[in-house]
This record gives C-alpha cells, sequence and structure tokens, in this order.
C-alpha cells in the first residue's frame, strides 16, 4: 500500500468518509468533502502515473495491460494494469486503472450532455433543478480548452465528413488538455503544454493533460485544516473488496464504545477502515461488483442491481492504408523536433459530427506504444475482404524499418442504445459477468464507417464484437423508485427493508449511477452528477458530525482497524469439518496473527490472563452451514487466540475462536469455539485435542425482535488433508425432470438368462422432423454396471436428446445390470447372448428389415465387438455404431494397466467366494464383502471420493469420471440409487481383455479380430481427450481398422477434450461437446446408407502404420 498523503491520524480513529476511486466521480466527491473541514480517505486500486511512467512503446504498453477473457476462463496481466479489458461473450469493455481513473488515458473530451439525454424518462427530475450549476462547477475544475490549431486529421475529415454521415453536423469540442491559452488556477497542478504527439490515449507523456489527479485531486490533498484534524488522505495500490455496516450495531453482547464509526470498508476479509460514510466511486463494473459482494454479506439491495446497463453506443473502427495526409500516428521525441507544431497528429480527439439520428462519429489518433496489430486482424475483421490481415503485417514493419508507413486513422462511435444491459456477479467464477444492451443504431454507425472508408480509400477494420467500449455507464442506476434503480437521485443507496428507505451513510457517486445513454463523451456528464451528489453528501456528513460531536464519549475505544492488520507477523489458512446441532457444518478461515492485536473480546477480559501478542490475531473467511443458511457466511469479524489460560484453570491452555458471520439474507450469527488441551493427559490425548474445536452457534438478535433463537452446539474438526465432500448437494435438492414413459420387456436369452430392456416409443408427429421420415430405432448399450444414458436427475441425458430427435430407443438391461445382476457370466456372454436377443426383440416389433443404430460405452462396446465379429448378430440388421472409450481394441493407461497386471482381481474373487454380487449396502454384507471394501478404499486412484460406493468402485477398476464434470445431483443418484450392486463375475473375463489389449474370448484366445469382413458398418469412435481409465489408442486403433478393412463405409473418430471415461455420456456438458457427434454420425449413416460415395479410399496398410495419433503428444506408432 502506497499512501500518497497523509493529515493528521486517520487511522486511529477511522475517517468521517472513505472515497472509493479516483475517477471523475470520486476525485471530486473528495475535493469538495476534503475543503469542507472532512475527514476523508480515498481508495484507489491503481497506482499514481506520472508523465514519465506512460508507455511509449508497444512493449511497455502490453505489460501494462490486464486481460480478462470469460469464455476462455482465463486472466492475465498485473491486476493494477494501467488498461484493463474485459471480453465477454460478443462484448469488449476497456476501463483504466489508476491514480485519476479514465482521465489519465481517455481524450479528454469535455462536452455538455445533451438535451436529448437529459429528456430520457430514466433522467431523474431532481437533477434538473440544480444541473447548470453543477456543470459549471464541474467545468471550473476542468477547464477544458478549445484546441488552437486545425490539424491534419480535422482538416481531412472536415472535407470529406459533410454528406458521408448521414443529417450530420460539426460538434464543437473542448478539451481538457493544456495549450497554453489560459494561466493555470489555484486549485490545479501546474502542468506542462501540449505538444500536439497524439499519445493521449497511452496518457500524456508531457503533464498537459488535466486528469483529475491535477485539479480535484490536487485540490484535496491541499485543503487541510490543522484545528478540525479534517484533509484527504490517498491510499494507492489498494482494493476494497466489499463495504458492511458495523457489527456491533446490531451486536448486543459487544463493547458499547465499538459503535463509534458506522461501515467497515474491507481490503480483504481480514483488514478494513472504519468511516461514518462510505462513497463507492469505482467505475460502472468496479462499484457494481462491491455491492454484488456486500448483498453476500447481509446488504440489503434493491433488485435493480446491475440493470440498466449502458456502453453509451460505443463502438470503434479503423482505417489504414488511406492516401489522404492524415497524419495520425502518435510521435516518439525524437520525431517532435523534425516536424512543425500545426503538422504534428494533434491530440487524441480534435473532430467531431454528430448525426440527428443519434449517434456522433469522432475521428481519433492512436498513440505510437499502440500495438496496431491487434486492430487489424486480431481484435477487427477488414473490409473490403481480401488481403487486410498481410497489409497489417506489411504496414507495421514499413513502420519499424523507417519506410514511410501508409497514413492510418481511428473511427469513435457513440450514441443512443437501450441501457438494457445486464451485470451480474459469477459466485463460482468470483468475477463480474456483464451483457451489453441492444445497440439499434449499430448498423448506421457500420454504414457510415464503410461511407468514410471508401472516401478516404484504404482498408476498414470493423470490431469482431457487437459492442467495443470505453464509456460504460448504469449498472446502480439513480431513480426516485427503488423498483428501478440502486440509489436516489442524491446517490443514497437504497434500503429495500428500511422504514427510512436508504442505507444511511453509503452514497454512489460515478458513472454506475447514469441511468441511460447520453450519446456523447460523458466526462462532463458523470463530473456534474457528482458535483450534484457532493453537495448533498457534504450536508449530510457536516450534519451527523454535528449530532455525533454533540453525544460524543469521551472514553471511546477506537476499533482495530487496518493499520494493525498490516503488520500481521503470520499468516495460514485453516479448515475445519464436523456437525453442530447434528448438522454438517464446514469452515474454512484465515487467520493474521498480529503483535498489535492485543485486545481481547469483552467477555474473555475478566478471566484471561496475558497472553503473547504472536498468538492473538483476526480471522476471515467464511462457513457453510447449509442447514441454517443456504449461501455462505462471511466471517465479518473474527477473532483468534491461540494459547490462553483462565486463572481458575490454571493448568488448561485453550485456543479460542469468536467470529462474527453474516448471511446474504441479512441474519447475523456468532460461532464461538475452544480447543480444549489439559496437560497431564495431553502425550494420551494430544492429537484429538489440538484438532478438536467444541463449537456453540447463535443467532444474533436484531432490534429486540421475537424471531426463534438460534443456540447450537458441536465439534469441527481440522482437516489436514484438503478433502473435498458433497457438502453443497443435499438429497432435498436432487432434480427429477419427468421422463417419458417407457416399456419394460423381459427378454429370455439363448442361454435361459432373463435380461430386461426398456423401451421409449417416439412421441413426436413425425410430419413435424426435419431428415428422412422414417427413422431407423437406436439400440442402447451400457457400461460396466452404471447407467449411462437415462439420467432422471439431468433435463438433457441422450434418451431424452434421441426422443426429441424423433427417434425410438431401446435400452439393453444385460446380466451384468443391478436389476438382473448374474453370479456367473462373462463380457463374452452378454455378446453372444444378450445383445443378440435385444435386437432380435426389436425385429419381431418392426420387422426383419429394419435396421438399428447402436450406441454402446465401454463393457457395452466390447460386447456389440463380440456380438457382430463373433458372427452373432448380423451388420445387415445394423444402421450405424457409435462407441464411448470402447472398440474392438481397449487400451488402458498405465495405472489401470498396472492393477490388471497385478492379480488384484483374482484375489477379490477368492475374497467374495460363491456370492459374486457385491451390494452397495453396509448393513446388508456378508464379512467377506466388508473385507473386500474394506481393501479397495486403499488402492491407489486419480480422485478420491467421499462417497462410499464410488471409493469402492474405483478401488477395483478404477475411477470411471473425472468428477468435476458431474453435477452434485447425478454424482448423487448414481452413487446411492442407481449402482446398487456390483456383479463381479465379468471382471476376471475384462482383466484378460485388458492386459492383452484387445477383445478376446473367455479363454484369453484371440477369435475375434480375425473376422473384419463381419464388420459392414458405419462406425463412430469416441475418446476422452482427458485420459483417465480408457485412452484415446482405443479409439485411434480402432478408426485405423476400420479403415483398413472396411473402407466402403464411413468411419470417424472424435476425441473430446475435458472428459475422462464416462462422463462423456453423464457429464454436465455432455450434451453439448459429445452428443452432437452421435447424432450427426446417425443422420449421415442414415441418409447415405452408411456407404461412403465413390466406394471410398482404398487405405493400405503400410500408409495406415505409418500413422500417429494426432491427439497423442509423444509420438510413436502402434500396428492395428
Amino acid at each position: 500500500m502506497n499512501k500518497e498523503a497523509r493529515v493528521g491520524d486517520g487511522d486511529e480513529d477511522g475517517y468521517d468518509v472513505v472515497v472509493v476511486g479516483s475517477g471523475y466521480g470520486g476525485s471530486v466527491a473528495a475535493c469538495r468533502m476534503s475543503n469542507a473541514g472532512i475527514k476523508v480517505c480515498l481508495i484507489e486500486k491503481g497506482r499514481r502515473w506520472e508523465a514519465q511512467d506512460f508507455p511509449t512503446d508497444s512493449f511497455k504498453m502490453m505489460s501494462n495491460v490486464r486481460m480478462e477473457h470469460q469464455n476462455l476462463g482465463v486472466r492475465f496481466g498485473p491486476k493494477d494494469a494501467l488498461f484493463q479489458l474485459y471480453d465477454q461473450n460478443d462484448s469488449l469493455a476497456a476501463v483504466a486503472c489508476g491514480l485519476g481513473g479514465g482521465s489519465l488515458v481517455n481524450a479528454g473530451v469535455i462536452v455538455p450532455t445533451p438535451v436529448r439525454a437529459r429528456r430520457n424518462p430514466k433522467w431523474p427530475n431532481e437533477w434538473e433543478r440544480d444541473w447548470d450549476n453543477c456543470e459549471a462547477s464541474a467545468l471550473a475544475m476542468l477547464r477544458p480548452q478549445s484546441v488552437p490549431v486545425k490539424f491534419p486529421v480535422a482538416k481531412v475529415f472536415g472535407e470529406i465528413a459533410d454528406g458521408q454521415i448521414e443529417q450530420s453536423f460539426e460538434t464543437s469540442v473542448k478539451l481538457s488538455i493544456n495549450f497554453d491559452l489560459e494561466e493555470p488556477t489555484a486549485n490545479s497542478q501546474t502542468m506542462g503544454s501540449c505538444l500536439a504527439c497524439g499519445n493521449c490515449l497511452a496518457g500524456c507523456p508531457y503533464n498537459a493533460k488535466g486528469s483529475t489527479d491535477k485539479n480535484y485531486l490536487h485540490s484535496a490533498i491541499q485543503a487541510y485544516f490543522p484545528s478540525l484534524h479534517a484533509g484527504c488522505d490517498v491510499r494507492t495500490e489498494c482494493q476494497v473488496q466489499y463495504v458492511v455496516k458495523n457489527p456491533y450495531d446490531t451486536c448486543q453482547e459487544e463493547d458499547i464504545n465499538n459503535r463509534k464509526r458506522r461501515w467497515r470498508v474491507y481490503l480483504d476479509e481480514i483488514n478494513y477502515i472504519t468511516c461514518d460514510f462510505v462513497v463507492l466511486s469505482a467505475g460502472v463494473l468496479g462499484t457494481t461488483e462491491i455491492l454484488f459482494r456486500s448483498q453476500m454479506r447481509g446488504l440489503k439491495l434493491s433488485d435493480a442491481l446491475g440493470s440498466g446497463f449502458s456502453c453509451n453506443g460505443n463502438n470503434v473502427a479503423y482505417l489504414a492504408g488511406s492516401p489522404a495526409p492524415l497524419k495520425s500516428f502518435g510521435l516518439d521525441k525524437k520525431q517532435l523536433s523534425n516536424i512543425p507544431f500545426q503538422e504534428r497528429p494533434g491530440p487524441a480527439i480534435s473532430s467531431s459530427y454528430t448525426s440527428s439520428l443519434g449517434f456522433t462519429i469522432q475521428s481519433a489518433v492512436l498513440p505510437t506504444a499502440y500495438p496496431y496489430l491487434v486492430f487489424k486482424g486480431i481484435a477487427c475483421y477488414g473490409w473490403p475482404i481480401g488481403y487486410w490481415f498481410f497489409h497489417g503485417i506489411i504496414d507495421k514493419i514499413r513502420h519499424i524499418i523507417g519506410f514511410k508507413a501508409n497514413q492510418a486513422i481511428a473511427l469513435n462511435a457513440m450514441g443512443y442504445d437501450d441501457n438494457d444491459g445486464k451485470i451480474t456477479l459469477d459466485k463460482d467464477m468470483n468475477r463480474i459477468c456483464f451483457s451489453p444492451p441492444h445497440d439499434p443504431l449499430l448498423p448506421k454507425k457500420i454504414k457510415t464507417f464503410q461511407k468514410l472508408a471508401k472516401k478516404l480509400g484504404g482498408i476498414l477494420y470493423l470490431s469482431r464484437y457487437r459492442s467495443t467500449s470505453v464509456h460504460l455507464l448504469g449498472g446502480c442506476n439513480a431513480s426516485s423508485d427503488p423498483s428501478y434503480g440502486v440509489c436516489n437521485p442524491n446517490g443514497q443507496v437504497f434500503d429495500p427493508e428500511s422504514s427510512v428507505m436508504v442505507h444511511p451513510g453509503l452514497y454512489i457517486c460515478d458513472a454506475s449511477l447514469i441511468p441511460c445513454s447520453v450519446g456523447i463523451n460523458p466526462s462532463l456528464t458523470i463530473s456534474t452528477a457528482a458535483e450534484y451528489v457532493s453537495r448533498h453528501l457534504v450536508q449530510d456528513v457536516l450534519k451527523y458530525k454535528s449530532v455525533k460531536t454533540a453525544n460524543k464519549n469521551p472514553h471511546s475505544i477506537s476499533n482495530m482497524n487496518i493499520k494493525s492488520g498490516l503488520r500481521s507477523m503470520v499468516t495460514f489458512e485453516e479448515t475445519m469439518r464436523g456437525y453442530v446441532g447434528g448438522m454438517p457444518c464446514t469452515a474454512f478461515l484465515k487467520m493474521k496473527m498480529n503483535s498489535q492485536e492485543q485486545k481481547g473480546l469483552s467477555e474473555w477480559k475478566s478471566c484471561i490472563s496475558g497472553c503473547n501478542p504472536l498468538l492473538i490475531g483476526k480471522v476471515g473467511g467464511y462457513v457453510e452451514f447449509s442447514a441454517i443458511e443456504k449461501d455462505k457466511l462471511h466471517v465479518i469479524d473474527g477473532k483468534v487466540s491461540l494459547c490462553e489460560v483462565d486463572y481458575r484453570t490454571p493448568y488448561t491452555q485453550y485456543m479460542h475462536y469468536h467470529l462474527l458471520l453474516a448471511a446474504s439474507s441479512g441474519s447475523r450469527y456468532i460461532l464461538d469455539g475452544k480447543k480444549i488441551i489439559n496437560p497431564y493427559l495431553f502425550a494420551l490425548y494430544a492429537w484429538r485435542e489440538t484438532t478438536t474445536l467444541h463449537v456453540k452457534f447463535k443467532k444474533v438478535a436484531v432490534n429486540n425482535s421475537r424471531e426463534d433463537k438460534v443456540h447450537l452446539k458441536g465439534e469441527l474438526h481440522i482437516s489436514l488433508i484438503p478433502k473435498g465432500s458433497h457438502k453443497d448437494f443435499t438429497p432435498s435438492d436432487l432434480y427429477l425432470k419427468f421422463y417419458p414413459s417407457s416399456t419394460l420387456h423381459e427378454i429370455k436369452t439363448e442361454d435361459g438368462f432373463i435380461i430386461s430392456c426398456r423401451q421409449w416409443k417416439c412421441t413426436h408427429d413425425s410430419s413435424k422432423l426435419d431428415g428422412p421420415k422414417q427413422q431407423y430405432p437406436v439400440l442402447l448399450l451400457n457400461g460396466y454396471f452404471t447407467e449411462s444414458y437415462w439420467l432422471p436427475t439431468e433435463p438433457n441425458d441422450l434418451v431424452r436428446t434421441l426422443l426429441e430427435e424423433g427417434r425410438e430407443v431401446w435400452l439393453l438391461q444385460p446380466r451384468l445390470h443391478p436389476l438382473n445382476p448374474s453370479n456367473n457370466f462373462t463380457i463374452e456372454d452378454i455378446g453372444r447372448f444378450d445383445v443378440p436377443a435385444a435386437i432380435n426383440r426389436i425385429l419381431e416389433l418392426h420387422g426383419q428389415n429394419i435396421k438399428i443404430h447402436v450406441v454402446a460405452h465401454c463393457a457395452g462396446g466390447l460386447a456389440i465387438h463380440v456380438a457382430v465379429m463373433g458372427g452373432h448378430v448380423s451388420a445387415t440388421h445394423i444402421a450405424s455404431l457409435s462407441c464411448t472409450n470402447s472398440s474392438m481394441f481397449f487400451k488402458l493407461n498405465p495405472l489401470s494397466l498396472f492393477k490388471m497386471w497385478l492379480p488384484l482381481i483374482p484375489l477379490s474373487m477368492v475374497i467374495l467366494g460363491k456370492n459374486t454380487i457385491l451390494s452397495s449396502s453396509e448393513t446388508k454384507t456378508s464379512l467377506r464383502h466388508r473385507l473386500l471394501k474394506s481393501i479397495a478404499r486403499l488402492i491407489p486412484r486419480y480422485e478420491r471420493c467421499t462417497y462410499n460406493e464410488c471409493e469402492v468402485f474405483s478401488g477395483i477398476f478404477g475411477n470411471a469420471f473425472w468428477h468435476e464434470n458431474l453435477s452434485p445431483g447425478m454424482h448423487y443418484w448414481l452413487n446411492k440409487e442407481s449402482a446398487t450392486m456390483l456383479p463381479m463375475a465379468g471382471f476376471p473375463h475384462l482383466r484378460k481383455i485388458c492386459n492383452a489389449g484387445y477383445i478376446v474370448d473367455s479363454k484369453g484366445n484371440n477369435s475375434y479380430l480375425s473376422h473384419p469382413e463381419r464388420m459392414r458398418i458405419p462406425t463412430l469412435y469416441i475418446s476422452g481427450g482427458r485420459s483417465l481409465l480408457v485412452t484415446p489408442k482405443t479409439s485411434f486403433l480402432a478408426n485405423k481398422y476400420m479403415k483398413l478393412h472396411q473402407p466402403g463405409f464411413r468411419h470417424e473418430r472424435v476425441v473430446v477434450d475435458g472428459f475422462g471415461h464416462s462422463d462423456l455420456l453423464i457429464g454436465e456438458e455432455s450434451y453439448k461437446k459429445v452428443f452432437p457427434h452421435i447424432l450427426s454420425h446417425i443422420r449421415s449413416a442414415e441418409g447415405e446408407n452408411g456407404v461412403i460415395s465413390g466406394g471410398g479410399k482404398k487405405y493400405s496398410k503400410e500408409a495406415l502404420d505409418w500413422e500417429d495419433d494426432p491427439n497423442e503428444e509423444s509420438g510413436g506408432t502402434e500396428s492395428a
């Protein structure tokens, strides 16, 4: 943390006001309050930038950029980078980060708010009463100046704009840039003079731009009242996370003197600053994010939070290769001395034209530090279509080696969008998300860009995004009605559950309260609104201070604050799990042991002797207690003492935790815990005593309410090994979507065993379906004992997906299925008897001429290959075959293969004895079964799980899926309701297949691969790209085998990244990433009868042997 200025001892007693952000909103508020004799602390996320610090080349520019890409889920660049870019779906937003906010790197255009914006129904009427006076106050501080000469780009633009921009007129432009036309005022910092270098948008390197750190903030820092101990502290490189009301306003048991300040402003989960007023001016995204995080900690806010988001109709374009003398490349210091002032690029924006249709087009000069290739083919696309990308590379090379580069110009468009965008907080990813508003004028702006490009010549680079904005507005809109806004026109944040309608002392003062697009550069609009809010804010603060001073307790004790938090000696984290009141509870805590934190809680002081200061600290983090609150309970005030002694029990030591928790519902709770350590029993009970926390949990009564009290007791235990648990899911959360009715067919196989097959008939009207009228039925074959297709918890499983396609679906439940478990069978039995029996039943119902699509997984895939290649099922009845992680080959990863090589399965069968069906129930199993389960849980595997059923199966055979790919409901249903019994009899045969690497008979003989002529079937083999059990080599070899032996049919292979084994079919994202491949294969096979036109390409064995798996990182081949 870097303190830019210091007035008085603000830390010890908190502040009157904390201002968050230093742009056109926060700097105004800080200035007006500081000059009114109010003690202010301004907090800025970014650093202070001097003229010499701004980037002057592309390398320095890229090192000062932070990008957050939502679709890719990546963030890179320093958190306090000057330029912050947010790429989300079809929109790109850019904001600045530093002391001065956006004023550091914008064009400094100062334009009055258009009448059209002020007549918008959403515009607060209250603002109009004093708007002109507030605007005059802002202009007096910003001191905009007219551009002294017409620079080349303005001349060219002026000559061609007339007639190209529909119904337009030139707009007078004034800039907050010093052209040495006026004497500086006492309130502003001495500035340099503009040299017309064109580098404004990268930060002025000559100190000529009137950014807010040189006027408003300069005035705020200079205003110091020694008698009042008032003024402005500025803290840079500090990010506010959330704000909460002083917890002791509702906690009756704490010292009344701790109620001195009304708000806490948290910089992380532990450190905070206290104040009576908070002014949020962190920009549209920053302010909205702080309020969302505060809402998670119980701050009641309007439902309109995040709504009404506007991008001010902002779009940009870049024109390169023009023959016109634009001269709009920024210049470095060496070039300036050789070019006369009037021939230089000039300021970033010096010409502006407004169309009566509701949009404004401005020409702009890009700095020499900007990476131009970003604008040529990466973030933009070229128009007209042609060799525009190569043009960008060639032009950059010419520029580097000193040849005269082609002329270029940037075009900036603004207008009136529908301000119906939305900002949200993704709690899982812990980041802000937004969707841009609809922009009805976008086609007209694009058309205007194209007209200008034709007039100027060259190639036009248009943004790939629907919205490319640097002028974000709204999200916390000002309104008289809490239903339509987050704050009132005075900036006071609404409290929908309070009788006074607002949160006393909480204000918004930045672009986020502007309720609609303004159609032009909004700097002056934001400053004017901030002036209006500041006038009411100053009155409110002074009134509160006068009342507070009169009632001040001279013996009050101030809160501990960030000063002590910053002197932490040791930081560590702790996870505790257990049961409180018989209900599961988990605490994730962060602790900072602090030498300054020597004051304990009031109830400790009377009976606890002194404790080493290094063993006393603060606690942050959260508690998950879903039985009490659905959302997390966040620690807003936590203390810990690791070694206490009570004089009443002098030989016993205590570790004491006291946590005040806040819920999103607004309720607050206290978790009080102790670890009790008895020295004489320490050797016997050391482990238990040091890892067991005895907990009391109670709800804090608010305003003497009569709501039911919560007083619970329990124990939490420290987890030394991070252990995931399905803590966010309870059986009551299980979502079972209505399933179409089905018919269960019981079928007797040729060897006399009874299996079943479930049939879903198509309920769609075939006349309304796309594609061929007659669609063949689909037969689904599961893997070993787990269900992969019929998933009641998933809204988009494969059965539902096929039914929506208008197909009849059959699901085979063979002798390894939990409904029909056999005590003695092999995979070969399923291929010889079960699969043929199911296909014969379908043929009986539909006739012998019908064909059947087969989709098979794992053991089901092995069985269908045994059935066809063994001659038990004729390929003439198969329309297509799709297999996931299975084929006539079965290649395991090294860990699984090693487990198959070891005699684990033979030993398991010996332990099981005659009853080889393993039940998932713990109460109905024999001693042999319990022994096998115990051993299975100890066997290494990739992922461990808290469900016993999952642990047993993965120990025996290996993990069947990556847990992160499954929904909690799916995982619960799979383990607790679906996989109730595991028939083990098939494992010995499966072990032989695994060790061989391909299908063999029950005796281990290669009886099938020698019959490729029987596989006259179009095939699709799908593998998971994140190998967990079966490797992609399984599908690779099968695809090569089919191309070699059956070239007349279509054969496809797909490797889906991020999936392991059965999660290909049961994963949350399977319907988007896997099912489309299966559906496409079925359609193509049905449309072409699986035959490739022209007879197909004949592959030679040698050519196929040369081929490497493109999805395998290491080289090497394996013959099919």
